[in-house]
């Protein structure tokens, strides 16, 4: 195969300068073709409850704010984010 005729999987970008069994031109695109292929975390469903323990341990990791705990709202953002970067770290 020659050189023209390689391309990335993600983008269809141009693979020159990469190594020859190079698949991407990037990570970006190497990284964004797996969350392409597994699928993305579906978003938290409203009604998935978070309890008590579970504000703790949002508390402990400073995901939430202690004066927040109470607010439904922060508390699911604060989860979101927890989840989205346990994915991140664990994916």
């Amino acid at each position: 195969m020659s050189a023209p005729d390689r391309m990335c999987q993600h983008c269809s970008g141009g693979l020159d300068g990469k190594r020859a069994d190079a698949k991407f031109c990037s990570a970006y695109c190497r990284v964004n073709s797996h969350r392409k292929d597994v699928g993305r975390v579906e978003p938290i469903r409203a009604d998935v409850v978070i309890d008590k323990p579970m504000r703790d341990v949002l508390v402990e990791d400073n995901h939430l704010n202690p004066q927040d705990e109470h607010d439904a709202a922060k508390v699911r953002e604060a989860f979101d984010r927890m989840c989205r970067h346990l994915c991140e770290k664990y994916a």
